[in-house]
Formats: C-alpha cells, structure tokens, sequence
C-alpha cells in the first residue's frame, strides 16, 4: 500500500509540474535515444558487411599475386604469378575432405556485341565448381559443364544487366554474341546479383570457361586469383597453412619472406572489420552517452529544486510521523520513474530515429536486444544515482526546521 501511495503523490507532483518533468525527462530521453540510433546503425553496418563477405562466397580462402591482386591481365602489364600449375597443384594436393572445390578464375575488360547492341564488360574464365563457390544461381539456362570446360567450347553465361543492355526483352539463350570479336553461344542468363562483397557486380559479368578464355581471348595460362571453399570455418586456418606450402613448394620458394602470392583468409578479414565496427560502435555510443550523463546531471538539479520547494510538506509529514526511509524511498522513487519513462520513450524515439535513417540514407540500421536492454538499464541506474542524493537530503531534513522554512 506504501509503494501506490508514494506512485499516487508521485504523479501528482508531476502533474502540477507538467513542464519541469517534460524537460527534466527530456535529457534522458535524448541521451537514450542517441545510443539506440548510434548502436543500430553499428549493427546495420556490421550486418551489412557480413552479408556482403558472405556474397563472396561461405568460407572462402583466395590465392593471388603478390603484385597482381585483384588487377586484370593486360598487355604490357606485370603478369601474375599464378597460373594453371598452381590451380592443379592445390586442386591435387590439398586435403578433399576439408574442401569444398578449388576455382581458377581470370578477367579482363573487352567489348561485346549484339547486332547492334554493344558494351565493355569483364569477361571472366573460370571452372564449372564456380558456381558452387559463388552459390549464384540462374535465372534461365545453363552454366557451362565439364564437357564445356575440357573442350574449350566457345559458350557463355550472361550477368543479368549484360543480358538486358545487349538484348533487352529478347531472349538471350540459344543467341550468338562476340566477345572481343569471337563467336560465343549463350548458354544462360543469371538472376540479379547485385555487388560481389561490395567490390564488383555480377550483373555485369559474362562467363566463359577459363580454357577458352586463356586460348582466344587472354593467351597464357596466368590466372588472377584462386579461389578455395573450406567444408568449413574450422579448417580454414590448418587449410590456408596447406596452401602456402603448396604453393610455395610449385614456386620453389624456401623463405617464407619471398613469397610472390598471397593467401587470403575470408574469416581473418570479417573478424578484424567486425573488431573496428564495435570498437566504432562502442565509441559512438560512448559520446552518446554523455548526454545520459547531462540528463542525470538535470534530473538531480530538478530533483534538488523539487525538495526545496516542498520543504514544508516534507515537515508535516515527518512531524505525523512519516519515517525518513519512506521521505527518501518517495523522492527517489520519483527521480526513477521520471529516469525510467524517459528511457523508453527514447528506446522507442531510437528504433524510429534508426528506421528513418536507414530510408533515407540507405545504411543499414539493425535494432537488437543489446543496446535496448542497455539503455532501459542505465536510465534506471541514472535516476537512482542522481536522484539519491536530493532523495536522501529530504530525508535528512529536520521537521521543526522544515516547518519553520518559507
């Protein structure tokens, strides 16, 4: 009965102060919103992230030149240092059951025509497995077959925008295009990809085997990287030891210090970026959380006016024998309720606030049980702190003396 008293002369008191407990919540309110909003969106670009190393494929390991990473092969440019050798050596050599399948892959830059339709696209050789590595899928057609592969038959697979951009509501399949002026089939058309990890688009890419690739349009068998898909995570680290041995035993390298490739460790680089987006994160939330800081600061000085200005009451209270327990519990049950209301109006004000941002500016705001529970928490404990003090400064007041103040 003591707790619904004191919560009746609570929202009494706010009620005759309307506009003093607006603006001592609205501290809380802000501070709380702020780390919702700022946590969301340290979430939503974390996911973001993920998901865009996961587009690269599960698992993923990536062998490529030291000097020629990720850079097509062109005339007149460093080649790269790995080739076909390479791809048979890990393809032969690495554990089978610890993976999944190992991809050559090589690109460049050409011009490809459709009647009278053109465009400069990336023309990529690759192995049948790399569709599996990619777990892209198609939207009509076929990808190329083993069969393919071995003969270096002149076939291709079409990106999504290559295939509207050339033939636009024509059906491609079964349809002759030339790549940098050479004859191919079209074999299939893939569905909408989107950006590759964020670094290239499919939809914009033609397949071709890596055979006819090296024969007709590259010359060579150079390659611009390797691609390994581990059965899983818990391998990658023992695999990509595998890889380096490997790799250096095919290039005759004995010291470690002169490698001329690289192996890239998909798992190794989502860790790092998730480690520098939390500590982001945190700092973030951290700077918003100065504004919990000033909001309790406000809560104790509003607080402290509060117990002035009730002075007297607080006298005839203990003078008919209220105890100081229950002064103290009364003022610091208010300074709670006016903390703890403001906490969820500014969980809710946050997942708005990270919502209108994620429309707008299209980040990507993700809205988890952590900084929620972590905001509600802290408000709670910022009324307690800040309001103790005030709280316990009624309690202490001396009834003939607060009787006697005006």
């Amino acid at each position: 009965m003591m707790i619904v008293e004191i919560l009746k002369m609570a929202f009494h008191s706010f009620s005759s102060n309307k506009l003093r407990t607006f603006l001592t919540t609205l501290g809380i309110i802000i501070g709380v919103a702020a780390v919702v909003t700022l946590m969301s969106l340290g979430e939503g670009t974390k996911y973001s992230i993920e998901k865009q190393f996961t587009s690269l494929g599960s698992n993923l390991l990536t062998v490529f030149s030291r000097f020629g990473r990720g850079v097509g092969l062109v005339r007149g440019s460093p080649r790269s240092s790995i080739t076909n050798d390479d791809y048979e050596a890990l393809k032969k050599e690495l554990d089978s059951s610890k993976v999944v399948a190992v991809v050559p892959y090589a690109n460049r830059n050409v011009q490809v025509k459709y009647k009278a339709s053109n465009t400069n696209t990336q023309v990529i050789g690759t192995s049948t497995d790399y569709i599996k590595v990619r777990e892209i899928k198609l939207k009509e057609g076929d990808f190329f077959s083993e069969e393919d592969y071995r003969g270096s038959k002149k076939v291709a697979v079409l990106g999504y925008s290559v295939a509207e951009t050339l033939f636009g509501n024509e059906d491609p399949v079964g349809q002759s295009i030339k790549i940098a002026g050479i004859t191919f089939k079209v074999i299939g058309v893939l569905e909408p990809q989107g950006q590759l990890g964020g670094f290239a688009n499919l939809d914009d890419m033609i397949f071709i085997p890596l055979t006819t690739f090296q024969r007709k349009i590259q010359g060579g068998n150079y390659l611009n990287n390797i691609y390994i898909s581990a059965v899983s995570p818990d391998v990658m680290d023992e695999l990509q030891t595998q890889i380096e041995e490997i790799m250096r035993k095919s290039h005759k390298i004995t010291n470690p210090n002169e490698d001329d490739f690289v192996v890239q460790n998909q798992l190794t680089i989502l860790s790092s970026l998730n480690q520098s987006m939390q500590t982001l994160t945190l700092f973030l939330a951290g700077i918003a959380a100065i504004s919990l800081l000033v909001g309790g600061i406000g809560i104790m000085n509003i607080m402290l006016v509060n117990v002035t200005e009730r002075i007297k009451e607080i006298g005839i209270r203990k003078a008919v024998g209220a105890k100081s327990g229950y002064i103290l519990l009364q003022f610091l049950l208010e300074s709670v309720i006016v903390s703890v209301v403001g906490g969820i109006v500014g969980i809710l004000l946050g997942i708005f606030l990270a919502q209108i941002i994620k429309s707008f500016s299209g980040l990507s705001a993700v809205v988890t049980l952590n900084p929620i529970i972590l905001s509600f928490t802290v408000s709670a404990l910022v009324g307690i702190f800040f309001g103790y003090y005030p709280a316990r400064r009624a309690s202490k007041l001396n009834p003939i003396e607060a009787l006697r103040y005006e």
